[in-house]
């Protein structure tokens, strides 16, 4: 089915949380730089991680893309694959997501689903400007995204230039991931041990928080399938 940009802008608003917790910069193995949106930068290493997910365990790596667990979200960037259907098969929204997107575009005319869908080559990273509504909003804004092609999916990463200019520490994962590098560099050695210890703790304690969040989105998801699958019916069930 064709989607238009007026039925974007309704799923965006309906469909995606913006705020969820997920691996954040400067934690776990996120480079400290995951701000900088470049090939070489976050976008790289996070579509590193797609490709090997996928090759371990399609199914579950789909479902982990979707609801943002095992840190593939952050505060402001999500994975999205398409299938070889046109279909998306993995977005954080639950009305993109299983629909064919390849009619998906921009008030340009550019029909970027199918570019990036021709142009993934495995193994390597790819880059594409469009115009995509924020998390929220229905204002069309300018969006590069960083693509490539694993297995039969073409799975994508997208940056908004806005947030790509923003100052790192402009963001609270910013402000953390400073605070703890400024701390990390100070930490007598006689210390170092248990500050590691407290930071792997920390980690784990925002894991778990991450799990739990992404498990009750997936339910809140399935509980919104199953609603529109029934479709409207009166009060009492007649």
């Amino acid at each position: 089915m064709s989607l238009k940009a007026s039925v974007l802008a309704a799923v965006l608003i309906l469909g995606m949380d913006p705020t969820a917790t997920a691996l954040a910069c400067g934690d776990g193995e996120a480079p400290t730089s995951c701000d900088d949106p470049s090939p070489n930068g976050f976008a790289s290493w996070m579509l590193g991680r797609v490709d090997r997910a996928l090759q371990s365990d399609k199914v579950r790596a789909l479902q982990d893309f979707t609801d943002g667990a095992r840190g593939f979200r952050t505060a402001d960037t999500y994975v999205f694959c398409i299938g070889p259907d046109g279909v998306m098969s993995a977005h954080p929204s639950p009305i993109l997501r299983g629909h064919d997107v390849r009619d998906l575009h921009d008030r340009t005319g550019n029909y970027f689903i199918r570019t990036m869908m021709e142009a993934a080559v495995p193994g390597q990273i790819s880059v594409i400007r469009y115009l995509f509504p924020k998390p929220g909003s229905t204002v069309e804004e300018p969006k590069t995204t960083y693509y490539t092609r694993a297995g039969d999916q073409t799975c994508a990463v997208g940056v908004y230039d806005a947030d790509a200019a923003a100052p790192a520490v402009a963001t609270a994962d910013g402000r953390v991931a400073q605070l703890r590098h400024r701390l990390d560099s100070q930490i007598p050695s006689s210390a170092r041990a248990d500050w590691t210890a407290f930071l792997e703790a920390l980690n784990a304690q925002c894991d778990e928080r991450a799990t739990v969040i992404a498990q009750v989105r997936h339910d809140l998801n399935a509980a919104a399938t199953a609603l529109d699958q029934a479709g409207p019916k009166s009060v009492g069930g007649h």
